[in-house]
């Protein structure tokens, strides 16, 4: 059943446990919008397509387009509100603590949670990678980019850009 207040508490919950910026939130996003029957795993990827090239966090765009998609401009307010309010709280909270707290405390709780965010950006890699790279031609434009941002200094944004344009071509 939809309700506000199921809207609330998932991406309250996205926000409070999606450690490591927007890249690692996805597999999270991703398991509440199919459990709540919210979208489809292509509506997904489109989502994550769309809140890449918007300006501001992944997270943040993804609770307001799905706040407004199942209940309007309310649901945006509060799904948006509800993905940045743990930030809010535990910034508050934490920033109390690392401005008295022991450095090396400080130091051995970033050596945990580093690896765990690299973990979750490589799962959400995956996820996006199997479910987009379905036939030669995606498998060979996801490798050019690869090779463009490994042995280039070309900007990402112009790479982007370019990807864009063979895929029209493509596609």
């Amino acid at each position: 059943m939809k309700t506000l207040f199921g809207l609330f508490l998932s991406f309250f919950e996205i926000g409070l446990f999606g450690f490591g910026g927007g890249y690692a939130m996805i597999p999270l996003i991703q398991t509440h919008l199919e459990r709540r029957g919210w979208m489809s795993i292509q509506e997904f990827l489109d989502l994550i397509a769309i809140a890449e090239v918007t300006p501001g966090p992944i997270a943040v765009n993804s609770a307001t387009f799905v706040g407004y998609r199942v209940f309007g401009v309310v649901g945006s307010l509060v799904a948006t509100t509800a993905v940045i309010l743990p930030s809010l709280i535990v910034g508050l909270l934490v920033g109390r603590y690392f401005k008295n707290g022991n450095g090396d405390t400080q130091q051995n709780i970033l050596k945990f949670l580093k690896p765990a965010v690299i973990g979750l950006i490589l799962g959400s890699a995956y996820t996006i990678g199997v479910a987009n790279i379905v036939n030669l031609a995606s498998f060979l434009i996801f490798i050019g980019v690869l090779l463009l941002l490994f042995f280039t200094k070309l900007n990402p944004i112009f790479i982007i850009i370019m990807t864009g344009v063979v895929g029209i071509i493509f596609y």
